[in-house]
């Protein structure tokens, strides 16, 4: 950890995202998992929040920036870019401020997440074959026009609304060891770690991303940040480039003491594992803190853990797929 004074700047983030958005955003609960507390000799939960509004976190740091922009500012004109849910969120958050949001997408998002964004009456822009070129392209021309770009991850306000799962967890689970959550952009860890550092520095923080696509864990591995092709993974929404000057970049290098990244295969096992122990129906980016503790199992021996189960906006087909094989 870098400075004090970043620990208190994060947590003052999150306070005030949190003040921001209890109108709106849930407090999603946590779960018991027998299964996997058995498998580590411990204690193990599942943070829900693939209950939150929206199907994932991304609700509260969507919320989190829209509820900050002012009247003028949504006049102009809201775009983002997304992999899916930071679509969902962004557009449910513009509804709540009686506006519409446009979102620009890869040219080969699956189409039933397509249709699940346009069901949501969210105006859609397809471009590129990656998530990092939609993303590059909805910033230009957000410039180029006069519009509000809205970051997925590379905003204060994003970052706090994100970290708004780590006050959760702080006041759920007491006597806490270890968090696990996904990793992308990284804002949800990136918030998350800070919050609960600041209450605890002695928490354990962890960051899983897809073996598949780990621009953010290369990024920190080789201590900088770094453009590189992403293959594609079942955690999809976890998938992409990422801004070169991002905040989460120094937010997880401060705050995550650990990041690592998951096979595909084990992805689908742990997708498998919610579904067969907790009848939870979860995309491949909300089993990567699962997927990390089955193959840590030895490591976390005895610990009081949390894993945050984030999402559960995966196609149909592709998840019976999965748990049928």
């Amino acid at each position: 950890m870098n400075s004090n004074a970043a620990v208190v700047d994060v947590r003052r983030l999150v306070e005030e995202a949190d003040a921001r958005i209890r109108p709106w955003v849930l407090e999603t609960p946590v779960e018991h998992s027998g299964y996997l507390s058995e498998l580590i000799g411990g204690e193990v939960y599942l943070k829900l929040d693939l209950q939150q509004t929206t199907g994932s976190f991304k609700f509260r740091g969507a919320t989190s920036k829209v509820m900050s922009l002012t009247e003028e500012q949504l006049d102009i004109g809201v775009v983002t870019a997304s992999t899916g849910n930071y679509a969902l969120a962004v557009g449910q958050a513009m509804k709540n401020r009686g506006r519409r949001a446009t979102v620009y997408v890869a040219e080969t998002m699956v189409p039933a997440r397509v249709e699940q964004i346009e069901s949501h009456g969210i105006d859609i822009v397809k471009y590129g074959s990656d998530p990092w070129d939609a993303e590059r392209k909805a910033r230009a021309d957000a410039a180029e026009n006069g519009l509000m770009y809205v970051s997925p991850y590379n905003d204060p306000e994003v970052v706090g609304g994100q970290g708004t799962c780590g006050l959760e967890i702080a006041r759920q689970v007491r006597d806490l060891d270890t968090v696990i959550a996904a990793c992308g952009g990284g804002g949800l860890i990136g918030g998350t770690a800070g919050f609960l550092k600041s209450v605890n520095p002695a928490v354990e923080t962890i960051a899983i991303s897809p073996q598949n696509s780990p621009v953010l864990y290369e990024s920190v591995r080789q201590g900088k940040m770094i453009e590189m092709e992403s293959e594609e993974t079942l955690a999809d929404t976890c998938a992409g480039g990422i801004d070169l000057d991002t905040i989460t970049f120094d937010l997880c290098r401060n705050y995550v003491d650990e990041m690592a990244v998951a096979t595909e295969d084990e992805i689908a096992d742990a997708i498998r594992l919610l579904f067969k122990h907790h009848r939870l129906v979860t995309e491949g980016s909300a089993a990567l803190s699962i997927a990390y503790i089955v193959e840590n199992a030895e490591r976390l021996r005895g610990r009081r853990v949390v894993a945050v189960v984030c999402g559960k906006n995966v196609d149909m087909n592709l998840f019976k797929q999965i748990v049928c094989c």
